[in-house]
């Protein structure tokens, strides 16, 4: 792959997940101004903290095909894994998806699906039970192909689990999402703290939309 990683510890209540992060993200950007290749896959974004912890203590995925769209590193993924779901990871860089399958091999999530595509041509025709996305509602330029991925790869009576850093943008995507969908939603709002020394606090939302 020839990208110099570097491993962080990330805690669950009674476990360690280690993972393999990028160690100068910086070095990956080749031009500012390309959005489509700014690095955002390479760390560990907070939004996807809470969903990994929600989903430890709270979520049993014994048989569901589950889908982390604009996975990353796979955090999120990596743990419904290991609470028992068939996931397919899935980004739009080869190298996002290269380091989430040694991270998930690395803690006991074996049987690995990815899916290589950027969402305004996605052609994934499977169906999920569930569909994970920790801060994928950022942009309104490619908002409405997520939504539509969303609502289109989502079973009929599937869940999605989302979470995101409070920005007025995701919320109107939410909104869209559940007027289009049909979804009934719980929504809970989870601190969190990362090592950062100019932003270490965030509130992070999760929202749970079931199809009723």
């Amino acid at each position: 792959m020839g990208i110099e990683t570097r491993e962080e510890v990330f805690y669950l209540s009674d476990r360690e997940i280690r993972l393999l992060v990028v160690k100068d993200i910086e070095a990956l950007v080749t031009n500012p101004n390309d959005e489509d290749n700014i690095p955002y896959w390479a760390d560990i974004w907070p939004a996807a903290r809470p969903m990994a912890w929600h989903i430890w203590d709270h979520i049993d995925f014994q048989g569901m095909e589950v889908m982390e769209l604009g996975a990353g590193l796979g955090l999120p993924g990596i743990v419904a894994g290991l609470k028992g779901a068939r996931v397919t990871f899935s980004d739009y860089k080869e190298e996002a998806l290269e380091m989430t399958v040694v991270n998930a091999r690395a803690n006991g999530v074996k049987e690995v699906d990815t899916y290589l595509g950027d969402w305004r041509d996605f052609n994934l025709e499977k169906k999920f039970d569930w569909i994970l996305g920790s801060d994928i509602l950022y942009n309104p330029r490619l908002n409405p192909y997520a939504e539509e991925i969303l609502l289109s790869n989502l079973k009929e009576k599937g869940n999605l689990l989302l979470t995101h850093a409070r920005r007025p943008v995701t919320y109107q995507a939410l909104e869209r999402l559940k007027d289009k969908g049909g979804f009934q939603e719980e929504v809970r709002v989870i601190p969190v703290t990362i090592e950062d020394p100019y932003y270490p606090n965030y509130l992070v939302s999760l929202h749970h939309l079931q199809r009723f």
